[in-house]
């Protein structure tokens, strides 16, 4: 549905603000204009997009697609990027392990079921096999948070340098909605872009003054824009969902049964 669509219904099927309902009235007297309700959907959208974890990528280049550079072990991720999912060589079949911060600097008995920073950082042209993405988060000049970044381990060596990493993410969307660009499409699925638009009325109904019901519709816009956010990430979660392995005598959970 192209922007222009889901301005319309906003406008006139939610909010009610179309000229049509005061005689002799024009576009001037509306309560908000286009601009203003553009960036209100471009909002919602980013808000959906967060909170319902719905844009999944493995293929834009820009946010999926990472050069190693030899003896540099952080990298900045794609502003756009909430979360990665998995990460392998781009030649690979297995992914890359993940680990937390913590896991890099402990020392544990070799084995294939864990991961030991001891011995695998003394291997020959060191090959990154682990990365952690809970470090750091890259800034601007200003200070503000921008971007996640990716740590690897180990470093890599003067053999991986330029070899390229593939990302399955979670992310917002690339681009911001305009109102000079009314035929573009949002990224969030069609099936859930009217659903987004809830936030958007509750963005327009919170500032108006002049309407003594405009805060209780704005609250009740916000619910109803919550309750599909929860529709949709459950949605999600039955798409993506792998049943747990496990066992007694694995060493998982509290250890080897006795």
């Amino acid at each position: 549905m192209k922007v222009r669509e889901l301005l319309r219904i906003l406008r006139e099927d939610m909010l009610h603000d179309h000229s049509a309902r005061v005689p002799d009235a024009s576009d001037d007297d509306r309560l908000w204009s286009d601009a203003t309700l553009v960036r209100y959907i471009d909002e919602a959208q980013r808000r959906f997009a967060r909170r319902s974890l719905i844009l999944r990528d493995a293929t834009t280049p820009e946010a999926t697609r990472l050069k190693l550079v030899a003896g540099q072990a952080h990298y900045k991720l794609h502003q756009s990027v909430l979360a990665v999912v998995s990460a392998k060589f781009a030649n690979d079949v297995g992914d890359l392990t993940r680990a937390g911060h913590s896991m890099f600097s402990t020392a544990i008995a070799p084995d294939m079921r864990v991961f030991d920073p001891a011995y695998f950082s003394s291997l020959p042209d060191a090959k990154p096999i682990v990365y952690t993405t809970d470090e750091e988060i890259a800034r601007d000049d200003d200070g503000f948070m921008v971007a996640p970044t990716m740590r690897f381990y180990p470093t890599p060596s003067a053999a991986f340098d330029n070899a390229e990493v593939r990302l399955r993410v979670v992310r917002l969307p690339l681009d911001r909605l305009s109102p000079t660009l009314l035929d573009m499409e949002p990224e969030v699925p069609e099936d859930y872009q009217i659903d987004m638009l809830d936030w958007a009325a509750y963005l327009a109904l919170r500032i108006v003054d002049l309407d003594q019901e405009a805060p209780a519709r704005a609250e009740k816009f916000a619910a109803s824009f919550e309750a599909h956010v929860k529709a949709a990430r459950q949605e999600l979660m039955r798409k993506v969902f792998t049943p747990t392995h496990w066992g007694f005598g694995r060493g998982g959970w509290g250890g080897y049964a006795r």
